[in-house]
């Protein structure tokens, strides 16, 4: 009896299904009345039903259409957007390349926010040892893994309306206790207490922000960064790694052994397109590197593995480096196998940026193309700077780049297998 009283809610005033269904059943009604004798040998009479069959047919799918739009309407979020409009987007993003893109910091959510308007299975792997800022605090005083590059991440693939990504970004200016932290961070902390688990709490933050992919930790272990310089002395943390101004030799990560996220390492197995960066090298990139399985699983990978270079050199980690020298550094602490090609800016870049990110000790990085050739890496260049106040990766020139460098790739690769078969 109670399942045949859920039906007649359909039924309840307010719904606008009601006449809908109505006109549905009159549409119904009209086509079986005048099927009978549409076939009638008397002229006049057939017209009068093939009449009566064609305003049946004609009400059945009128009902129908105005039916389905009064669902839709009542539980689309689009509102300002057309239905064919996303329904065409989400099955052609659905055979977009399965990308994996390795990193942290801004520069992989900058990557991601133009890579989702390519295809929707996209995966980035984020370093989870950051200890600055609000992450820093927040990993500190709640034991949790830091939020900060993974909230970037997650609005960056968000399809949300943009007060809501606003939101997530919007950092507490006063206030005691909460000045300096973002509210996507406090969100993603809070959540960790409620269900109990850091991974789950980025996955329903992925729900709420209605991501376009996936966003996932390397590790759910509690990692710190060690570096030694080539002075033979060694520093401890993140966030207090590039003050010393000190050339890095290496850098590593403790307590040891480091468990993989087995998610991050199902989603390399997977991929058409392996990313790397682009984001600090020694603390954002390399960090999800020495993850020994992650990176056994990235050598592995017999598919394109594409370094994106950064656009300046960072003051305390990479000063003085060439885009060879970053290649370098992935080489030295990694797998020779672990990258096969890079992209490098060639783009101008404006004096007046130049001369502020020079203040920084903050310089352009040299494309030494001789060198990388001599590495056994194929080096892109093109222009994929940004041209507003910061000098980095335009998200959508860098994106489009990157999909034509693939498909290229992927073109001479298979030319490359028939002639090895």
């Amino acid at each position: 009896m109670k399942k045949v009283l859920k039906y007649f809610r359909w039924l309840y005033p307010g719904l606008r299904i009601k006449r809908w269904i109505s006109l549905v059943m009159i549409g119904v009604l009209l086509i079986l009345l005048s099927s009978p004798y549409i076939f009638q040998p008397n002229s006049w009479i057939r017209l009068l039903y093939i009449i009566i069959f064609t305003v049946g047919a004609g009400i059945l799918i009128a009902g129908i259409s105005k039916l389905i739009k009064s669902l839709i309407e009542a539980v689309y979020p689009y509102k300002e957007r057309e239905l064919i409009d996303i329904i065409y987007e989400k099955r052609l993003l659905s055979r977009g390349p399965k990308i994996v893109a390795v990193g942290g910091g801004t520069g992989l959510g900058s990557i991601m926010e133009g890579l989702k308007e390519y295809t929707s299975n996209i995966t980035a792997i984020v370093a989870v040892a950051d200890e600055g800022g609000s992450s820093g605090r927040l990993r500190e005083e709640f034991g949790i893994l830091p939020p900060g590059d993974i909230r970037n991440c997650l609005v960056s693939l968000a399809e949300v309306p943009q007060l809501m990504r606003d939101l997530f970004q919007y950092r507490f200016q006063e206030g005691d206790g909460i000045k300096g932290h973002s509210f996507g961070n406090l969100f993603i902390t809070a959540l960790t207490e409620v269900t109990g688990s850091f991974q789950e709490a980025v996955e329903e933050s992925s729900r709420v922000l209605a991501i376009r992919g996936r966003v996932l930790p390397s590790s759910l272990d509690r990692i710190r960064l060690k570096a030694e310089y080539h002075d033979g002395s060694v520093r401890e943390g993140e966030d207090k790694i590039p003050d010393t101004g000190k050339p890095i030799k290496t850098i590593s990560l403790m307590p040891q052994p480091v468990g993989p996220n087995p998610e991050a390492l199902e989603a390399i197995r997977e991929a058409d397109l392996v990313i790397l960066g682009p984001g600090s090298l020694f603390t954002s990139v390399l960090p999800n590197l020495l993850i020994r399985e992650i990176q056994q699983e990235l050598a592995a990978k017999n598919v394109m593995k594409l370094y994106i270079c950064n656009v300046m050199t960072q003051h305390g980690e990479t000063d003085g480096f060439t885009a060879a020298d970053h290649l370098e550094a992935l080489k030295t602490h990694c797998d020779k196998n672990i990258v096969n090609c890079c992209l490098v800016n060639s783009g101008r870049l404006e004096y007046k940026l130049l001369f502020r990110y020079a203040q920084e000790r903050s310089f352009p990085v040299i494309f030494d193309r001789e060198r990388i050739r001599k590495m056994g890496v194929v080096a892109f260049e093109a222009d994929v700077v940004s041209k507003s106040d910061y000098l980095r990766h335009d998200s959508f020139n860098t994106a489009k780049e990157i999909i034509n460098i693939y498909h290229a790739y992927k073109k001479q690769w298979k030319k490359l297998k028939k002639k090895l078969l």
